[in-house]
């Protein structure tokens, strides 16, 4: 009888979740676990120990440990000083993030802040990344390692935990500061993005494109 609470406990979290979590063939495998012994326990464990983990992760999607790694890094990459007017640098920021993917929501020249959506990077590496910071994340949470073997799933949905680090969800701010007639500070920074492996790839992403940008404008003057 707790097995059986216990698989539609599983199922109803899961409801929606694609054709694992509902309709008659999530059902299937679902209660086909029930009689599994402890291998078929151990799935539902592990499934029920995923959608905690999911749920711990939307309501505080940081670390300690990260947010210290974060600080560190802004004041280390996190500011660049262009020997290029204001006007040059705003002019070249702009093409620069376009050109990466980002769409732009907010752009004031006169102030020099610009908001919009983080940058597209390369598929494979980003997912690679979110599985690593996922892995980090529940191992500081005291989650049981299992949660991401793939041969314990019992043929059942694995919770894609990498859309907690979805682009959609994450953008980046930028703030000029004139330093003179031709120095021009720039302070970028990321929001909603807590995976420090993650935000540094963001900078040197961003920072490789703006320089590449800043060479073209300045060979066009």
């Amino acid at each position: 009888m707790q097995r059986r609470l216990l698989v539609l406990s599983v199922l109803g979290a899961l409801g929606g979740c694609g054709s694992g979590g509902s309709g008659s063939g999530g059902t299937d495998r679902l209660v086909g676990l029930m009689g599994g012994g402890a291998g078929g326990m151990g799935n539902i464990e592990d499934l029920m120990g995923k959608q905690k983990l999911n749920m711990d992760m939307m309501s505080n999607p940081d670390l300690p440990a990260w947010h210290a790694q974060r600080e560190k890094m802004a004041l280390a990459i996190g500011d660049r000083t262009f020997q290029r007017p204001f006007s040059r640098v705003f002019d070249s920021l702009t093409v620069a993030m376009a050109t990466l993917g980002s769409r732009v929501q907010n752009m004031e020249r006169a102030s020099g802040y610009m908001t919009g959506s983080i940058p597209q990077l390369e598929p494979t590496r980003t997912a690679a990344m979110q599985d690593a910071g996922m892995r980090q994340y529940a191992v500081a949470k005291g989650y049981s390692p299992t949660l991401f073997d793939k041969k314990n799933s019992g043929g059942m949905m694995d919770i894609d935990f990498g859309g907690m680090m979805a682009r959609g969800m994450a953008g980046f701010t930028i703030s000029l500061v004139r330093q003179g007639a031709k120095d021009t500070k720039v302070k970028l920074r990321f929001d909603n993005v807590y995976y420090p492996e993650l935000v540094a790839e963001y900078y040197k992403v961003i920072w490789a494109a703006v320089d590449k940008q800043m060479f073209l404008d300045v060979a066009l003057d």
